[in-house]
């Protein structure tokens, strides 16, 4: 009797463990194609917070595993045959790589959700410590070489603001007129660094000089003085 009932038990996990991963697929569509906007929500989280009751924390951690199980095809196939329930794949997929998946896989069936949680913890202390270093090591130098007939420039910079630099650069490029003879792909750095003396050369404009706004030709009325006496 009892082992019948722990084979109903088992086939239940199963079928809400393969449900939940339908869960997480239909999460990562919702935001990449933010089909919450016209329900009032400010993003996916606060969306999946209204509709379904959730916790914040918890909608932000369904979302972050939803997109990563899209690169970790093992540790999908572990939670959509219950090998691993929801609870565990999330955590691993905070820190979870296609290189170290399986390996991963294997380490959660043997450990408590606690101890992955933990494991997540520190790969996520470590990450922010490794995005602090890059920050502190951003850099800009510039030398002057061939007897100060050309210049030479390097930059270190975190992945975030060189992604805005080269976006800003790309774009410059885009609007600078293309040089005779210079139609060609092969040109682009050229370009490119056309694009960054245009940048510069914009920033280095003294601003417009504020002038006063012009005065009225209309004489102002001075006002009578109001008598305060007594009435006659």
């Amino acid at each position: 009797m009892f082992d019948e009932l722990t084979t109903a038990l088992d086939r239940a996990h199963r079928r809400v463990s393969s449900a939940h991963r339908d869960l997480l697929a239909l999460i990562a569509e919702v935001d990449r194609r933010e089909a919450w906007r016209d329900d009032g929500a400010r993003d996916t989280a606060h969306w999946l917070s209204m509709r379904y009751g959730i916790s914040g924390w918890k909608a932000h951690r369904w979302i972050a595993a939803a997109h990563a199980l899209d690169g970790l095809p093992r540790l999908s196939a572990a939670l959509a045959s219950g090998a691993l329930g929801v609870d565990k794949v999330v955590e691993l997929a905070r820190f979870a790589t296609s290189e170290r998946e399986a390996g991963l896989v294997r380490w959660a069936l043997e450990v408590s959700c606690a101890t992955i949680r933990r494991r997540g913890d520190i790969e996520a202390r470590a990450t922010r410590e490794q995005v602090v270093e890059a920050e502190r090591d951003r850099r800009l130098s510039w030398w002057w070489c061939e007897e100060g007939r050309r210049l030479g420039l390097e930059a270190e910079l975190p992945a975030a603001e060189g992604a805005i630099v080269v976006r800003a650069l790309e774009r410059a490029a885009q609007m600078v007129p293309t040089m005779p003879g210079e139609e060609d792909a092969c040109f682009a750095d050229a370009r490119r660094a056309d694009a960054l003396v245009a940048l510069a050369s914009r920033a280095s404009r003294p601003p417009p000089i504020p002038t006063a706004p012009p005065s009225s030709s209309t004489p102002r009325s001075t006002p009578k003085p109001v008598s305060c006496g007594p009435a006659s």
